[in-house]
């Protein structure tokens, strides 16, 4: 029996929404009075920012041994960005998704706000503080390197390690001044810091949607490096670590040491990724006496650009072992595609996804076409100011 919708439950979400646009109305007050002339008060388009992001796709293949055909909504996310002045910059971003029971809910995937200082040094551009539901310090980071998020979730997300957002405060910016211009045009114009870049921060632990099951709060962290900036400006080095408790009251270990190293360049992309630990986010993972299973695994990424022909090649391979007591075998992605990518941001893909489930169970696949469509349109004349 489907569950009655709470209407206390919209009303919370209005409420939510209302109160937001009333505080950015009035948080720059002060910067903005005083400016008489019309060319100093900024137009409302320009300090509201709508955006859309969604995935839909069709697939054929085979799960848990049974045929698969289906089309899907895999997801859609709507958004709003405000900026009222230069140092505060939030943000809501709505989750619509398909529950197990095929109806389609909506859910916050982020509302918070964001303090800026917009400043370029030496040492530091553009530190920021986030506050409410946050980017949590790795999946923003790595979707910016593997732009392919509509074929599925990065991969310690899809091993159920973690997910990309969560109630709590991040602390984050650049190290060193930006890169240049046709740098940030022709290769990636995210986290462009010449020396690298950092972000931490401190979490619930469940997850933007689940509620927190304990009150321990989970610690994260990313740093990153160019430490060849001066010949190699697409080379980085990144480690992301986690420490704390699993989302169950019986709070089992979770621990994570994710290294990557990341190269861009105008006409392709490489990733390895290496990953160890225990736990995971929702304390599952688990064995009979309660304690955190260890876990290790890589995941090795590539893209060829083909922009002559507005294309791009991609595959992907993972392969996670959790250390149960079983002696589960190791567990294995595969994933090949090509993307026409017809306007900045928006692509049609088709792909072939492969895993291999631990034990004797069959394999299983899918073959894929998959739609991205998102808005605004960033055209690459446009995309230094990101």
């Amino acid at each position: 029996m489907r569950p009655k919708t709470n209407p206390g439950r919209r009303v919370s979400v209005v409420f939510a929404l209302a109160t937001l646009l009333t505080a950015v109305s009035f948080v720059c007050a002060a910067e903005n009075e005083g400016a008489k002339d019309e060319s100093a008060r900024a137009q409302f388009t320009d300090m509201v920012k709508p955006g859309a992001l969604w995935f839909l796709s069709y697939g054929w293949g085979e799960e848990g041994g049974a045929p698969s055909n289906q089309a899907r909504l895999e997801r859609g996310y709507l958004t709003l960005k405000f900026k009222p002045c230069t140092w505060f910059e939030p943000r809501v971003t709505l989750d619509v998704h398909q529950d197990d029971t095929g109806d389609f809910k909506a859910r916050f995937k982020y509302l918070y706000g964001r303090f800026i200082l917009p400043v370029e040094t030496i040492f530091f551009t553009d530190p920021y503080i986030e506050f409410g539901i946050v980017h949590t310090p790795w999946f923003d980071f790595e979707e910016h390197l593997n732009r392919y998020r509509a074929q599925g979730t990065m991969f310690i997300e899809r091993n159920g390690v973690l997910n990309s957002a969560d109630v709590g405060v991040t602390v984050g910016g650049l190290f060193g001044v930006k890169l240049d211009k046709d740098y940030r045009d022709k290769v990636n114009p995210h986290y462009p810091g010449v020396y690298g870049s950092f972000a931490l921060g401190v979490y619930n632990g469940g997850g933007y949607h689940a509620k927190e099951n304990n009150q321990n709060k989970v610690f994260e962290a990313r740093l990153t490096l160019r430490p060849l900036w001066m010949v190699l400006p697409g080379m980085q080095l990144s480690y992301f670590y986690i420490n704390g408790l699993g989302n169950t009251p019986a709070e089992p270990g979770w621990r994570l040491h994710d290294m990557m190293l990341s190269y861009e360049h105008e006409f392709f992309t490489a990733t390895a990724q290496y990953t160890m630990g225990e736990g995971n986010q929702d304390g599952e993972r688990v064995d009979a006496d309660g304690a955190a299973q260890e876990f290790t695994g890589f995941s090795l990424f590539g893209e060829i650009k083909l922009p002559w022909i507005k294309s791009a090649l991609l595959a992907r391979y993972d392969n996670l072992d959790w250390d149960t007591d079983g002696g589960e075998p190791m567990g294995k992605r595969l994933v090949v595609g090509y993307a026409f990518h017809f306007l900045p941001g928006n692509f049609l893909m088709l792909s072939y996804d492969r895993a291999w489930t631990p034990g004797d169970a069959p394999a299983d696949w899918q073959v894929r076409l998959t739609l991205q469509v998102a808005y605004p349109i960033r055209w690459p004349q446009d995309r230094h100011g990101s």
